[in-house]
């Protein structure tokens, strides 16, 4: 029951969003072709009869009737298959395009992905749930829906046509007989129901298996994507013998699990197998005697087979499709559990954060570590105007990150309140994020890249000495890759004279950088933004002459004191 609730609560939203109507036309669509598929499998029924008559009579006019009807027949049905197939594929894209892009959206809502990362690091690799499982739980739940509906379908449909063709089926017992109506569907009803059963109890184990098979490939996969982002780093430290460790590990992880599914995969295949065939023969087994006593004739044996062959197939519906009923379960499990953890996200950061426009204010802030064991600071207040400029200085450890945190709300286990003009607030990290596309849009980003600003653009690019950047503006390639620390820092700064913040945060965002390279930039910085607040993290003390005041632990009593720079001369 629960993995039908999470289904639901996966596939509600689709159903129930502006894209219901089109959708529900695709689906009702679809549905009319599976329906036309059966209303072909029911005259085709028929014509067994006919065709193995006219056979066994040796009539060569009924036999080229049925060819012709068997061509028209074969017309049908690939007309039906392959509008099936078009209305559903064109349901399935339209449904991806929406739950992908609904994900994504709830995924990066309220600062989620960071979240996630920070409180939930047992969520294993988000980004294959968006990518994978949304596309195999919408591929898997229409195909089962779908062939459910049919099946049903098929087997009311042709339920009557065997009962009637099966007649009254006479089983002697000593002196006395027994009369059976319908006998055949009886048999397939018993049938079905032992196979359903077998399948489901030698296959209990597949979910969890194919959901620990998932995690297993993922954490392999990310393991070679570490390689590529970190290859530099890894040959200065000749790790290539550390990296296949890991390697080895996480791919053997995987083959043994994927050898425990194999082995119970096999068991189910055995006997899905061994079930499907033997179904084949039973009527031919029932209803010979009848046969070989003349009581009807062949094409009537041939229908009898065909109509318990459906109406079995229907019945073993379940059977068939037990694997892929093993994946979807562990698909919606794993999809379910990411829902869940994106809606206990807490979007309070700890902090409270408001809005004011014209200056930055801190009172009785409190930063702990997740576990709660460790204070890393208390009952901190502060207050800058425009213009102002805060030098942070503290041990590593102390939590000088932390803090530029909690205030812009990316940490919530803190508490006390801020207050600054949060739509016009930049934060500067030491590893600038470089996004994939051209040059001018990663130094416009997150802002579109506006053309007429290039005089503006090329003019910052200058004063932070990266002219030769200039002609390479419209180029995409991996700048992450292709620019030095040094360069990425500076880029870095022409964003923020680019933006233009009323707030900016420097987490030792000169660090790559000499003496004589900080000084020009820190000095233009001020020079483009005379009124923005300047919060610097940083520890050195070259950095002392671009800030008004400075904040730092005091060694003696653990605690931050704070100082304009002139009392510290």
């Amino acid at each position: 029951m629960n993995t039908l609730q999470g289904f639901w609560r996966l596939a509600r939203p689709f159903w129930t969003s502006s894209e219901k109507v089109p959708a529900l036309l695709l689906l009702a669509a679809t549905i009319l072709m599976n329906l036309g598929l059966v209303g072909v499998n029911i005259l085709n029924n028929f014509w067994n009869l006919n065709f193995y008559n006219a056979l066994q009579a040796l009539d060569y006019d009924a036999f080229l009737i049925s060819g012709g009807q068997f061509i028209l027949l074969q017309v049908a049905l690939t007309t039906f298959t392959v509008a099936a197939f078009h209305f559903q594929q064109k349901l399935t894209i339209r449904w991806l395009r929406w739950s992908i892009t609904n994900t994504l959206q709830d995924w990066l809502k309220d600062q989620r992905y960071l979240l996630l990362q920070l409180d939930s690091p047992e969520t294993d690799n988000p980004d294959q749930r968006v990518a994978d499982d949304i596309d195999m739980f919408i591929v898997i739940s229409l195909k089962l829906c779908l062939g459910l509906m049919t099946a049903l379908v098929s087997l009311f449909s042709f339920l009557n046509i065997l009962w009637n063709a099966s007649g009254l089926v006479t089983i002697p017992f000593g002196t006395e007989s027994l009369v059976i109506p319908g006998l055949l569907v009886w048999v397939a009803l018993l049938y079905s129901i032992a196979g359903t059963g077998g399948a489901f109890w030698l296959g209990r184990a597949l979910p969890g298996l194919n959901f620990l098979q998932q995690r297993r490939e993922a954490d392999f996969r990310f393991s070679l994507m570490r390689l590529r982002e970190h290859a530099e780093s890894i040959a200065q430290y000749r790790g290539e013998k550390a990296e296949m460790r890991t390697f080895a590990s996480r791919l053997e992880a995987a083959l043994q699990n994927f050898w425990e599914l194999v082995k119970k995969q096999k068991i189910v295949l055995g006997y899905s197998t061994f079930y499907m065939r033997t179904a084949t023969v039973i009527p031919m087994f029932i209803m010979a005697p009848q046969f070989f006593a003349g009581a009807f004739p062949l094409g009537r044996l041939t229908q009898i087979s065909a109509a318990f062959g459906e109406v079995h197939e229907a019945m073993a519906y379940l059977v068939r499709v037990f694997p892929q009923i093993a994946e979807w379960k562990s698909v919606v499990d794993r999809l379910t559990s990411f829902q869940n953890r994106l809606d206990a996200l807490s979007s309070n950061s700890g902090v409270n954060i408001r809005h004011q426009p014209h200056a930055f204010e801190i009172k009785k802030l409190n930063l702990w570590l997740p576990d709660g064991k460790k204070t890393l600071l208390r009952d901190f207040s502060l207050q800058l105007t425009p213009g102002d400029s805060l030098l942070i200085r503290a041990p590593s450890g102390f939590g000088k990150s932390t803090m530029i945190r909690a205030v812009c709300g990316l940490w919530k286990h803190a508490s006390g309140s801020a207050a600054y003009d949060t739509e016009n607030a930049l934060i500067l990290a030491q590893k600038p994020y470089f996004p994939l596309g051209r040059l001018r849009d990663i130094l416009w980003y997150p802002q579109i890249a506006d053309a007429d600003n290039d005089p503006a653009l090329s003019h910052a690019l200058q004063r932070f000495e990266l002219g030769h950047l200039i002609e390479q503006l419209d180029s995409e390639t991996d700048w992450s890759k292709k620019l030095s620390i040094g360069e990425q820092q500076r880029c870095s700064f022409v964003r923020a004279v680019l933006r233009k913040p009323k707030i900016l945060f420097l987490d030792e965002s000169t660090s790559a950088l000499d003496e004589n390279a900080e000084t020009l930039c820190y000095r233009y910085l001020r020079e483009e933004l005379p009124d923005t607040i300047l919060i610097s993290i940083g520890h050195r003390a070259s950095l002392e002459q671009f800030h008004s005041r400075i904040l730092e632990l005091d060694k003696d009593t653990n605690a931050l004191s704070l100082a304009s720079r002139e009392a510290l001369a």
